[in-house]
């Protein structure tokens, strides 16, 4: 079975594997992947090692200089703002040595988990992975208003808020998510791709952060 046929056989939305990810938790300003108030960086330690076999497969691959793009159903109220195609135009703009190492573009269908935390993105070795986004193209932020720190996060890309029956509403335009996805999200990734090894989780966090905003300022998206 040819390699790109046999990875996406693993990684179809029925997959136990895929179907329970590594658990993560992050805070908008110290991770900027996702939208949970209070929650620390941490793993389900009882999936690890499965899920570990993926990425670390995926990672393995031999540097033939093509990137394996994989897509997964994202259910049924969730869709995928970007593809293969966005991505790739993406990367035409980026120096080689930047994405080099990238082995694979994972579209991946989300968990509950993830859904509720808002991890919208994450990096797996040498994979970069895009969650869904909801086809109503709104997320409730429940009943507390966002943080002025949430806010500046996310206004360059969508700073529309409604409140409903005392719900905070983010509310966006198809455009302004794949917007968000090519040139903040997935850029987001890259920086981790390309940060030193020796920088702390903060720093980590502060240089991909860094170099998502100026590359979108690059491409003319800030």
């Amino acid at each position: 079975m040819p390699l790109k046929a046999c990875f996406h056989q693993s990684l179809e939305p029925d997959s136990i594997l895929m179907r329970n990810p590594i658990r993560r938790s992050k805070k908008i300003g110290l991770t900027q992947g996702g939208r949970v108030r209070d929650g620390d960086a941490s793993q389900k330690r009882s999936r690890v090692r499965q899920i570990d076999a993926i990425w670390t497969k995926l990672s393995e691959r031999p540097d033939d200089g093509e990137i394996l793009f994989i897509t997964e159903n994202p259910s049924r109220d969730y869709y995928h703002p970007c593809d293969e195609k966005d991505i790739r135009k993406v990367l035409a703009h980026l120096p080689r040595r930047h994405w080099r190492h990238l082995r694979a573009v994972v579209f991946r269908r989300s968990s509950a988990r993830d859904r509720a935390n808002g991890v919208e993105a994450r990096r797996r070795y040498l994979c970069v992975i895009l969650n869904p986004f909801p086809v109503s193209n709104e997320v409730d932020w429940g009943i507390r208003p966002p943080s002025l720190k949430v806010r500046s996060h996310y206004a360059p890309w969508c700073d529309r808020w409604e409140v409903r029956d005392g719900r905070h509403f983010h509310v966006w335009t198809a455009e302004q998510v794949r917007r968000y996805y090519r040139y903040h999200l997935f850029l987001h990734e890259m920086g981790h791709l390309n940060q030193p090894a020796f920088h702390s989780l903060m720093r980590r966090e502060d240089f991909a952060e860094d170099y998502a905003l100026t590359w979108a300022r690059k491409l003319g998206q800030l």
